[in-house]
């Protein structure tokens, strides 16, 4: 009796594992989804690509304390800081990720990242979930050596000390 209790535990724990895996695609799911218990490292995964961008505005505006998850008002973004750095999942986009490396997984261009070595497309797959406060336009965010901002023309984030980074919105995405 013991032991099938416990193999029903663990395929139902394994279902929803499933369930809340497959509905990562989506910026539509941050409204149902549960908050997420702890922001995680903003990645694992070796650099992947990065996509060059030469005007981007990197002055963090109105910081409004540390923030470990937040989302980007229209709810397309979401963004998870840590004092190792900083990663940005968007939901919908129309701009043109830099060349799939090989082995990535479905989703690429949809994760960007920067670390102490710079901003950079990662292979790791989208985490768009949880209720996490939404960060307004024209404020700002930092933790540790890295901050981000959030504007209507997209999310900004970059490690403080190399002024290195990514920016994100629906029209385009990059690195600095």
């Amino acid at each position: 009796m013991h032991r099938s209790r416990s193999f029903v535990l663990a395929r139902g724990a394994a279902i929803l594992l499933a369930v809340a895996l497959g509905g990562c695609g989506s910026a539509s799911n941050l409204a149902d989804a549960e908050p997420a218990a702890e922001a995680s490292a903003p990645t694992t995964s070796p650099r992947t690509a990065q996509l060059p961008l030469d005007d981007v505005a990197t002055d963090l505006t109105d910081d409004v304390g540390p923030m470990r998850a937040f989302r980007s008002p229209s709810g397309n973004i979401v963004c998870r800081l840590n004092t190792d750095g900083a990663r940005c999942d968007i939901g919908d986009f129309d701009f043109s990720p830099p060349p799939k490396p090989e082995g990535c997984e479905d989703g690429w261009g949809r994760t960007l990242v920067v670390d102490d070595e710079g901003g950079f497309f990662s292979c790791d797959a989208p985490t768009l979930a949880g209720n996490s406060p939404e960060l307004a336009y024209g404020k700002s965010t930092t933790l540790g050596s890295f901050g981000c901002t959030s504007q209507r023309t997209g999310i900004t984030c970059l490690n403080t000390e190399t002024d290195e980074g990514f920016t994100v919105s629906r029209e385009r995405a990059g690195t600095f």
